[in-house]
């Protein structure tokens, strides 16, 4: 009986850990669409994968410290799904196979999610102003821009990284 209740705190703190993500990455959703339309297949590039799970699950565990693997892991599905548009099933046969395969790319994105997440985290900690963002909100949209819209419009950089 432990056990089920263990479940279902996890399923509360992952529904709640779900709506903290999606606010926090609200202000980038219409640029990753952007770049979806403008190339649907960089939707499923390693890198990217890697920098939406990692993102989302330090921005998971901060919203909800006491989440589990399989409620992070429900987290990380539900979003990432959402804003790629890829069917959980997909996205997570993808993440077993980077991960495991050990994908340079893939391990490159979730590097940088560690940047753009310290980033975010202390962008949350500044005065509120809808009209003047403060620095550290300034710099989350640039890392944002740098690693996400550029990474995937295939600049010189990713090729430089490939060789």
């Amino acid at each position: 009986m432990f056990s089920h209740i263990a479940a279902l705190c996890d399923l509360w703190r992952g529904r709640r850990a779900r709506s903290a993500v999606m606010a926090s990455l609200q202000p980038f959703n219409a640029s990753l669409r952007q770049v979806g339309e403008e190339n649907p297949q960089s939707l499923n590039d390693p890198y990217l994968i890697g920098f939406l799970i990692a993102s989302v699950s330090g921005l998971a565990r901060d919203a909800c410290p006491n989440i589990g693997s399989e409620g992070i892991g429900a987290v990380q599905l539900d979003v990432c799904g959402g804003l790629t548009g890829l069917p959980r099933a997909v996205l997570a046969e993808r993440v077993v196979c980077l991960s495991l395969g050990e994908d340079g790319f893939f391990l490159l994105g979730c590097a940088d999610a560690a940047a753009f997440h310290a980033t975010l985290s202390a962008a949350r900690g500044e005065a509120c102003d809808i009209e003047e963002p403060g620095p550290a909100a300034l710099e989350a949209q640039a890392l944002w821009e740098r690693f996400v819209e550029r990474w995937t419009a295939g600049e010189a950089s990713r090729d430089a990284l490939r060789s």
